[in-house]
Formats: C-alpha cells, sequence, structure tokens
C-alpha cells in the first residue's frame, strides 16, 4: 500500500508539474505576426525580433528590408523582405490593402507599388530586392519586381544570380 501512494504522489506531482509548465508557456507573448487597430494605413514603428513575417515565419531582425500590408480593416501584416509580400499576396490580396514598404535610400516609409527595386540586395530571404524612393539606373519598378519574383527569377535561381552578379 506504501508504494501505491508513492507512486500515485509521484504521478500527481509530476502531472501538476507538467501542466505549470504548459500553462507558463502558453502564457509566453512571441514574436507578432499582425498588429489590429491600424484604421489610418500609416506604417507602424517595429523592433527587430518582436515581429515576425506573415509569409516566412522568420523573426524580423534587419529593420532596412521591412514590409508592411494593410489590410482595409486596419489590419497589419509583417514581412522581412518584399519578395514575401509578393508571395504572400498570392493567397491573402485584398481589394482595398495598402502596401508599404521601407526605402534603402531614404530610410522612409512608402507606397510599395511607387518604389524601385534594385535586383541584386543582400535582402533576409536573398530574393535580391530592396526599395528605393528615388529612381536610378538598374532600378526596376514594382510591377516588374512582383513579375520576376513570382517567375522565381530572382537570386534563388543560380542562373539569374550569375547573370546579375557579372554585371556589377
Amino acid at each position: 500500500m506504501k508504494k501505491f501512494l508513492v507512486s500515485l504522489v509521484s504521478i500527481i506531482v509530476g502531472g501538476a508539474v507538467v501542466m505549470l509548465l504548459f500553462i507558463s508557456l502558453a502564457n509566453q507573448k512571441g514574436p507578432k505576426f499582425i498588429q489590429r487597430g491600424n484604421t489610418e494605413h500609416k506604417p507602424l514603428t517595429i523592433k527587430a525580433k518582436e515581429y515576425q513575417c506573415s509569409e516566412c515565419n522568420m523573426v524580423v531582425e534587419d529593420l532596412d528590408y521591412l514590409a508592411e500590408v494593410v489590410r482595409e480593416d486596419g489590419v497589419t501584416y509583417f514581412f522581412d523582405d518584399i519578395g514575401c509580400v509578393v508571395v504572400w499576396l498570392e493567397t491573402h490580396s485584398s481589394p482595398k490593402q495598402t502596401l508599404l514598404t521601407k526605402t534603402i535610400d531614404t530610410h522612409a516609409w512608402i507606397d510599395a507599388t511607387k518604389a524601385w527595386y534594385t535586383r541584386v540586395a543582400n535582402s533576409p530571404m536573398g530574393y535580391g530586392f530592396a526599395a528605393y524612393e528615388k529612381r536610378a539606373d538598374g532600378l526596376i519598378p514594382y510591377d516588374e519586381m512582383r513579375i520576376l519574383m513570382l517567375q522565381g527569377k530572382n537570386l534563388h535561381d543560380p542562373f539569374v544570380k550569375k547573370s546579375l552578379l557579372e554585371k556589377r
């Protein structure tokens, strides 16, 4: 009987420890994928390692390549790379949304569809696209960048990478 009671108490204590562990993990806040309430559709200031890309799930660390999509209802989605935005929009696009990106040249937030893009940036996901506010030689408009991204003609393709990097 004594062995049975010791075993029963051990099981109860062990179960309680496991339950406490699960409860403590459930209360911890991890990186944010979205933020609600952005009814002004303006870029939200974010901090490195506190947000996660809504497409690739990587923790946002490099703040130079940020992008955000704000839906009509004010829900904001965060991205570590403009290429992730393009992929994400293929299945999550809505009629009224705002695409915002941070630019490399001016560090300003602008409408991503009005930005100019390089194809050889060291972007977080390695696609090579980075936004610029001011037009310059070698930069392409959003629509061209979007098509190239969807066709896989980015730095993930070894032939494209070799071709683009040889021109530099």
